[in-house]
């Protein structure tokens, strides 16, 4: 037969909200109970033990069950909520475990799995005690019909290079990360539960971006799109990938990122992050997820001056033109801009009727030798004339504490508190 025990702190009367606990370790189970006191009763049963049978007499009694996310009990655990969404799909199912950098595999492993949310034992009680309450809330509410979700206006910024190669990877990543606040202290840095920008690495060749901004991670846009509801700060800080700059890079696994439904990731994630940035250099309009290009609210093309990149943005106009998104979010920038080519960035914007938002300098010499050395070009020479050109482009990010209207984004860039940016230590 199989033991089980409730574990209730001494002396406490028995709660109405029941959690059912697998583990294999009781003395963890008397832990998570003493932190949730004020709250539920633990009843713990022994993961190793599972069977189908017991687990059906259990269910009606639990509105929501526990799994062990310890390092050494993950794969158990994993295996377990797989068997649990078989027998009962749609259980609401919390992870339990630690989202230090050391012992944070299971959050990726707990969110993959079928996972809902994750408890943090290393969080303060009043974190545990309002995750818990959400959760249980949640699962209440799970018969009735969602309402529908309350979108946040985070920024979406389309970067639609023309054909490969025009330097739209580049220069997403350096907007990335310039346009990231600074930090003023490192404690400040630690406090903040979510950063402020993310950058989609959705270009072709794949990954250019991350490689660029030297981030790797194991969670990747394909993932998202199969969890999006699952998406919360305490995933984006353990999972995805983080530039030094606090930058969040999520870059896809394979070349081709067309053919999902990608609405309810970029709602969940435009109400999680101030901006976004989609970096999408290579990719025709119709090659890149409809929602994206739905929900932006500035689409920038990218181009040079050549006349293979003119022949290409010809065809990536028509092609927004039948997707209905060739409108006023449409705007040039012309990059490697060169003087003496023949053709202005002006007559360029002229000629395709759209307005010039930057024209960008031939700086393809000290852009390679920076990413050669693993940095961004700011990092080795901050006077550079391809930064400074990037001025108009970040006055139209909306990000960080908002100034007064006289106040725009690059002049902060250049002036912040005393310290200028592009100087050297």
């Amino acid at each position: 037969m199989q033991t089980a025990a409730s574990i209730i702190p001494f002396g406490k009367q028995e709660l109405g909200v029941k959690l059912l606990f697998y583990s294999p370790d009781e003395q963890r189970a008397q832990r998570l109970a003493a932190r949730l006191r004020h709250l539920a009763v633990v009843h713990w049963e022994d993961s190793r033990r599972f069977s189908a049978e017991h687990w059906a007499a259990l269910r009606c009694e639990h509105r929501m069950v526990l799994l062990d996310y310890a390092c050494e009990t993950a794969d158990a655990s994993t295996a377990l909520a797989r068997q649990l969404s078989m027998l009962s799909p749609g259980l609401p199912m919390l992870g339990v475990g630690s989202t230090a950098a050391d012992r944070a595999t299971g959050v990726l492993a707990a969110l993959r799995a079928g996972v809902r949310d994750f408890i943090d034992v290393d969080a303060q009680d009043d974190e545990i005690r309002a995750l818990l309450d959400h959760a249980l809330e949640h699962a209440a509410q799970a018969q009735a019909s969602p309402a529908p979700a309350t979108r946040n206006n985070g920024q979406l910024v389309v970067l639609m290079g023309v054909r490969a190669g025009v330097g739209t990877s580049t220069l997403a990543a350096h907007l990335g990360v310039l346009s990231m606040p600074p930090v003023k202290a490192p404690a400040e840095a630690a406090a903040e539960a979510i950063a402020h920008s993310l950058l989609l690495d959705l270009g072709q060749p794949a990954g250019d971006a991350s490689l660029y901004l030297g981030t790797k991670g194991d969670f990747h846009f394909e993932d998202a799109l199969r969890n999006a509801t699952r998406i919360d700060p305490t995933l984006i800080r353990t999972a995805i990938p983080h530039h030094v700059s606090r930058l969040v890079v999520l870059a896809q696994a394979h070349e081709n990122v067309g053919g999902f439904d990608a609405a309810p990731l970029v709602d969940r994630l435009q109400s999680l992050f101030e901006l976004m940035l989609c970096d999408a250099g290579g990719l025709q309009p119709r090659e890149l997820p409809h929602a994206l290009l739905q929900s932006a609210d500035e689409i920038w093309l990218v181009a040079d001056q050549g006349i293979a990149s003119m022949v290409s943005l010809d065809a990536c106009m028509r092609q927004l033109a039948q997707l209905n998104a060739r409108d006023k979010r449409v705007a040039l920038v012309v990059n490697r801009y060169d003087e003496e080519c023949g053709i202005t960035a002006r007559q360029m914007a002229e000629r395709f009727e759209l307005p010039l938002l930057a024209t960008l300098p031939d700086r393809a010499r000290a852009l390679r030798s920076s990413a050669n050395q693993g940095l961004l070009l700011h990092q080795v020479a901050p006077h550079d004339a391809y930064l400074r050109a990037l001025a108009p482009l970040l006055a139209k990010l909306h990000i960080g504490v908002k100034d007064g209207a006289d106040s725009s984004r690059w002049k902060r860039l250049f002036n912040l508190k005393g310290e200028h940016r592009w100087k050297t230590p």
